[in-house]
């Protein structure tokens, strides 16, 4: 790919020129007030004066109304129309004013657009035969002022006069009108102001007008002659707009669909209008808002982006998804390489802030439990009550002294190589944490790393305070009021401890032939499985693949489509006998509540 070389003029916390270079997308990171924005302002604002950046056509979006970016702009379409210009822009600033305009021309100009393949993935478009947006509406008010009839007026009588370069044989004049005739007022010559009024429009209504193009145009003609329009109420509302779509029989209004859908079509909004090889777009941290799921989707529209992008960010997930060649630290208004890494951790650093949010919010609670997936807690609270408790009083009692524990997802599978460290996520996970509580007050007492022992070995279980501790230093002090523990299931994982003859009978015949345990180790009526009859531990039941495990289980615990569901778990475990369930859960049990004690 080409490495795009973009002269940078200075602005206003850096006033010395600079040289961006980059591939096609360059992304700005950098502390609130290190000038991102500015950067990207700067270019926008030579571009504006014409002074640079005569082979790209310019496109600006922020997340947010800013002030700056809409009154330099007006004033730049101000002088276009002076010009008598109006249809012959080739640079733009939106904000989500301009959202509903820009959503409603995509999915009515491009009907394999970004847009409306979002409207169709969601059902909230129907199409007719030749694939137009059938359903879509877009309402607004419109006006002509007495000032623009005076200029109509005027044009009219210099015209009479002999001069023929006058507004109302300019392609925006004879659009406006046509656009009236069509839709407003038939017949309509301009002699008259007209008041307020409200019109709506659907892709039938806008192909009845003949938008007329200047010459040159960069931009599609419909596009510049809305902005135009639409810009400081000069002839269409702003404020007035009104987007709707269609959700089955009922109607869904733009503002209804979320924040993050909101934006995301904004965005595809503007890629699919004004994409093109020598497009620049300056998109202003255009992934707030957006869920992480929403900013891959977002990524992969970059990626696959004729033109270029230059965008900035706060976010770690769109940061990992831009990758560390296109990150460029911004520091007081200047460059610098996102390949320095001095620059790039320190910035890393000042992000990982957003960390700190979780870590304080956990910091209130006493007892932490760190375990690979948050339905394995579900699932062990759900054994320990019916092992431990043989009342409705019992149960209670067992169930509140686990609800003094909080349960965090952090997976770390162990596959047993040399270099690999069990419990590794887990352990870096408890250092991230264990400094950031060294600099703030908080009221943990322990954190509980309990893990899917995998491919560890059975010798390297069981001390003499518990079988599920690790042997060695699994139980530290962190400080005098913070200990870790490093636990592990004797067993491959917790669905491991949800085999049971009883609970299975049904299918019991099928499943001892998927498992092959073999005499000495099968399921077994009123046997939790837990031993052979010489004393050692069933190591045959505790290492089965997690693969046919999940085969047996998964179908009494999950709802197809949705995974996991408490209810239909709980209906399952209730059928194990107590003598069924392992003394292992005991035991986790027992160490869990004896340390919060």
């Amino acid at each position: 790919m080409t490495t795009i070389s973009l002269p940078l003029p200075g602005n206003v916390l850096y006033t010395t020129s600079q040289t961006l270079e980059f591939d096609k997308i360059a992304t700005f990171i950098g502390r609130n007030g290190s000038g991102k924005s500015t950067i990207l302002k700067s270019i926008f604002d030579e571009k504006l004066k014409s002074t640079m950046y005569q082979d790209y056509k310019v496109v600006c979006f922020s997340s947010g109304q800013n002030e700056s970016y809409s009154t330099d702009f007006s004033k730049y379409l101000n002088i276009e129309r002076s010009k008598r210009n109006a249809l012959n822009l080739d640079c733009f600033y939106y904000d989500k004013l301009w959202s509903m305009l820009l959503i409603f021309l995509a999915t009515t100009g491009k009907h394999d657009g970004l847009v409306r393949r979002f409207l169709k993935q969601n059902n909230y478009v129907i199409e007719n035969e030749f694939e137009e947006d059938e359903s879509t509406k877009l309402s607004f008010k419109v006006k002509v002022d007495p000032s623009y009839t005076n200029l109509v007026k005027q044009a009219i009588e210099d015209e009479a006069a002999g001069t023929s370069d006058v507004i109302t044989h300019k392609a925006y004049h004879r659009t406006l009108h046509n656009f009236i005739d069509s839709l407003v007022i038939a017949d309509y010559d301009f002699s008259t102001p007209i008041e307020q009024k409200k019109i709506q429009l659907n892709q039938t209504a806008l192909s009845s007008v003949s938008f007329e193009a200047d010459e040159h145009a960069s931009f599609d003609s419909k596009v510049m002659f809305f902005t135009q329009a639409a810009d400081n109420d000069y002839f269409i509302l702003k404020d007035s707009f009104d987007l709707t779509f269609k959700k089955e029989d009922k109607t869904l209004h733009l503002q209804d669909l979320s924040d993050g859908e909101y934006q995301l079509l904004f965005l595809y909004s503007l890629i699919d209008l004004f994409d093109s090889e020598n497009t620049l777009f300056l998109l202003d941290e255009a992934d707030s808002h957006l869920h992480y799921k929403n900013i891959e989707k977002l990524w992969n529209i970059y990626n696959g982006a004729q033109g270029s992008i230059i965008t900035t960010t706060h976010l770690l997930d769109s940061i990992t998804k831009s990758g560390i060649e296109r990150l460029k630290v911004i520091e007081d208004g200047q460059l610098k390489p996102g390949k320095n890494l001095i620059h790039l951790t320190a910035r890393l650093k000042d992000l990982s802030e957003i960390n700190n949010v979780k870590f304080q919010a956990l910091s209130l609670f006493e007892n932490i439990v760190l375990i690979d997936d948050e339905n394995d807690w579900e699932q062990f609270k759900l054994l320990a009550i019916n092992k431990l408790a043989s009342s409705a009083a019992e149960r209670l009692a067992v169930e509140r002294k686990l609800n003094n524990f909080i349960a965090i997802k952090c997976h770390s599978g162990y596959e047993g190589k040399n270099s690999e460290i069990f419990a590794g996520k887990k352990l870096l996970w408890l250092k991230n944490f264990t400094e950031y509580l060294g600099g703030h007050p908080h009221k943990t007492k322990n954190i509980f790393l309990i893990c899917d022992r995998d491919e560890l070995p059975l010798t390297n279980l069981g001390t003499n305070k518990c079988d599920l501790l690790l042997q060695g230093e699994s139980v530290n002090k962190i400080t005098q009021s913070l200990t870790s523990h490093l636990l592990s299931w004797k067993r491959r994982e917790i669905k491991h401890y949800l085999l049971s003859y009883t609970a299975l009978i049904d299918n019991i015949d099928e499943i001892e032939a998927e498992l092959d345990l073999g005499d000495r180790s099968k399921l077994l009526v009123g046997s939790s499985g837990d031993y052979k009859t010489n004393g050692e531990y069933n190591d045959k039941l505790g290492s089965l693949k997690s693969g046919s495990i999940k085969n047996i289980v998964d179908p009494y615990i999950n709802v197809d489509g949705q995974g996991f569901c408490i209810e239909k778990a709980q209906t399952y475990v209730n059928t194990i006998p107590k003598e069924e369930i392992s003394e292992d859960i005991v035991n986790m049990y027992n160490y869990l509540v004896g340390e919060n004690a």
